[in-house]
């Protein structure tokens, strides 16, 4: 018998995860399934014992379930969610879910940037050098969707799970490897502050982890929030980082950062060092990640590059700082306000180190580079419209490089960053024809 076989569970957010979480209850059993959902008709054909309420007193529903699975959009400081934490049913989530059945061969990456390309590397990496790996979790595919593993051997498939401060929060069983990529200052208007957010990320390592890879940076943060006690440490120098050999998407100084990290994680699963050449062999074959410094359109002699997961000011600074140096920019910022702190990026836009016309769009484009907008305003365009954006950036004098890296999220106007880039893209196809 399973552990949802005759229970009654709850699902809080319908969305890839909670749908998934649903199936997988209805799969092994659960006598009833309680759904919640801000959005109506959501479409759950063919997953039997479920009911699905909305509204803002759906919640409550869950009260009365055995354990309920929370999807990440749900504010953590929601005055249910906080309620049942402190006495009602289990919490869990899909990834914690996951992680009680398969974290023993499991690597779990989290950080702020720099963790969907890094899980997606080692995934690739690993299959290149023969082990079975496949990359899910917060990168695409529910963890709650990969099928119970074949323990009868130790040849098994690893899973490379990417995770989100979010899930990270409710895991109780840690992978066996844990990789945090960097910390910075995000997701403060679920967490509530940078302590809870760094809190929630450590998350991810535990008395069941046999390696911590990560950077002294990282470290540091956590003690300083007095989290003192770490797993075997992997410390990789970010300044000391050996960019793979070759022209792909890892010789941009982030992502060689990303795919020295994969690479550390690697020796882990494999018992062994993993070489250089081994290294730039799979970086020759990998093609990055969208959305992720995506070159999606060249009208003329520009290049029109989709950063929409840059959404914090130190992501914008390291795409800024992939660029060429003699290349003439249009960065293209704004997005939903989460009272983020822009000043390194202000302060790099101002070194001149890029040849940048900063255009500053909605909602809170104003908010970021005013130190530079106040000293170049011949170089700043505050717009109304992601329209008027492509509009005003094709117009730059000599302009190389269009690049929408908002430095925040896109749900203020868009449904997702992939809403926000398939637009851009639109609006640069329609000026491509006039």
């Amino acid at each position: 018998m399973t552990e949802l076989a005759g229970r009654v569970v709850g699902i809080w957010g319908l969305g890839k995860e909670g749908l998934s979480m649903a199936r997988t209850a209805a799969a092994q059993g659960a006598a009833r399934i309680v759904a919640v959902d801000d959005r109506a008709g959501i479409d759950t054909a063919g997953i039997p014992n479920l009911t699905v309420s909305n509204g803002p007193d759906a919640p409550e529903r869950l009260r009365d379930t055995d354990i309920v699975f929370v999807s990440p959009g749900v504010p953590w400081r929601h005055p249910v969610f906080a309620q049942m934490r402190d006495s009602g049913p289990v919490v869990s989530n899909a990834a914690d879910w996951f992680m009680a059945r398969r974290g023993s061969r499991t690597v779990g990456i989290t950080g702020t940037k720099g963790k969907s390309t890094t899980a997606a590397f080692l995934a690739h990496l690993l299959a290149g050098l023969g082990v079975p790996a496949v990359a899910a979790g917060n990168i695409g595919t529910p963890l709650s969707d990969l099928a119970e593993p074949d323990l009868s051997g130790a040849a098994g498939e690893w899973v490379v799970a990417e995770l989100s401060s979010q899930q990270c929060a409710l895991l109780r069983t840690p992978p066996a490897v844990a990789v945090i990529t960097n910390l910075f200052q995000d997701h403060l208007d679920f967490h509530g502050d940078i302590t809870a957010y760094y809190e929630a990320k450590s998350h991810v390592f535990g008395a069941a982890t046999r390696c911590l890879v990560t950077t002294p940076g990282v470290v540091e943060s956590l003690r300083r929030i007095g989290i003192s006690d770490f797993p075997p440490l992997r410390e990789l120098d970010p300044a000391a980082v050996r960019t793979p050999a070759g022209d792909s998407v890892l010789s941009y100084a982030h992502n060689a950062v990303n795919a020295a990290l994969a690479a550390l994680a690697a020796e882990q699963v494999l018992g062994r060092p993993v070489t250089a050449a081994e290294v730039d062999a799979a970086a020759a074959t990998f093609t990055g990640l969208p959305h992720r410094l995506q070159t999606v359109r060249r009208t003329g002699g520009v290049r029109w590059i989709d950063d929409t997961l840059a959404t914090t000011g130190e992501a914008v600074v390291a795409a800024l700082t992939a660029m060429r140096s003699d290349e003439e920019i249009a960065l293209i910022v704004g997005g939903m306000d989460r009272a983020l702190d822009y000043r390194q990026l202000d302060a790099y836009l101002c070194s001149r180190r890029r040849r940048v016309t900063l255009i500053q769009g909605p909602t809170n484009g104003a908010r970021i580079g005013t130190g530079f907008a106040a000293a170049y305003p011949d170089r700043t365009h505050p717009v109304d419209s992601l329209e008027d954006a492509v509009r005003v950036a094709a117009a730059v004098p000599g302009v190389d490089v269009v690049l929408l890296s908002p430095g925040a999220a896109s749900y203020d106007i868009f449904r997702n960053y992939e809403e926000k880039a398939a637009v851009y893209c639109g609006y640069i196809d329609v000026i491509d024809t006039l």
